[in-house]
């Protein structure tokens, strides 16, 4: 039995111009031969702007899953969009691995 009505809410793709780009820092996922290899940046401020990053951490994997859970152990301050992202994009990464195609990282 429900007390109260919930809301239904649409899902909506956000706008690339909306993004907000996470504080902590940013990560370049390619697909290699043996598997997955991703590189966690923090950035690099100038003027407020982020203008690169610093190489911090590398993963390699040949599954989304085992790397989302340690990324998410060993980088634990993203924004929630952020390990939303990733795991999408890992998904894609191991699709393109098992199937041996290439693969291309996804903008926001």
């Amino acid at each position: 039995m429900v007390d109260k009505e919930v809301p239904l809410i649409e899902a909506k793709k956000t706008m690339e111009k909306d993004v907000v780009l996470d504080p902590n820092g940013f990560f370049v996922i390619e697909v290699y031969d043996k598997g997955i290899r991703i590189e966690y940046y923090s950035n690099v401020y100038k003027n407020k702007r982020i203008v690169s990053g610093h190489l911090e951490k590398v993963f390699i994997g040949t599954r989304a899953d085992a790397l989302s859970d340690t990324i998410a152990k060993h980088a634990p301050r993203l924004r929630p969009e952020h390990y939303l992202y990733l795991g999408r994009e890992l998904q894609s990464a191991q699709n393109a691995f098992e199937q041996k195609k290439k693969y291309t990282q996804g903008g926001c």
